[in-house]
């Protein structure tokens, strides 16, 4: 029952993210999906000291989880959806099959930073990830 309340609490703030950038935006001006991640890969780090490498790809997006217990391990690919909000800003959804969180990040490259959201499933409970981060390095700006 924690999971349902959880993965609600979750879908309710990718709700409110989405209203927030579409609150000047009309119904048919809605951006679609979009491939143009392909190609980029980004290092950042979040304000509770979490560090990722990730990277976008053809065959979906896959990460390093630079300070767990694997930093030299890249996890997925995993299938994602992406959105170019506004420019050089992102919001990125994916779901990791076989181990059950969701996780969303909204992708500032111009200010370098970073929002992320994720529902982290552990074997006897749940996770909730909230933060903000900051991008160490990109290659987005030089695509």
């Amino acid at each position: 029952m924690k999971f349902i309340g959880a993965f609600i609490k979750l879908w309710a703030f990718n709700i409110y993210i989405l209203s927030l950038l579409s609150t000047s935006v009309i119904a048919n001006e809605l951006v679609k999906p979009t491939e143009s991640l392909e190609g980029t890969q980004i290092t950042y780090e979040y304000t509770s000291g979490r560090k990722y490498n990730v990277k976008f790809e053809k065959e979906g997006i896959s990460y390093q989880y630079l300070t767990g217990s694997k930093p030299d391990t890249w996890w997925g690919p995993f299938n994602y959806q992406a959105f170019e909000v506004s420019n050089n800003q992102y919001f990125v959804s994916w779901y990791e099959d076989g181990y059950g969180d969701h996780v969303t990040l909204l992708i500032n490259f111009k200010d370098k930073i970073l929002y992320g959201s994720a529902l982290i499933i552990l074997p006897d409970d749940h996770e909730i990830h909230f933060h903000g981060a900051e991008i160490i390095k990109d290659n987005h700006s030089k695509k």
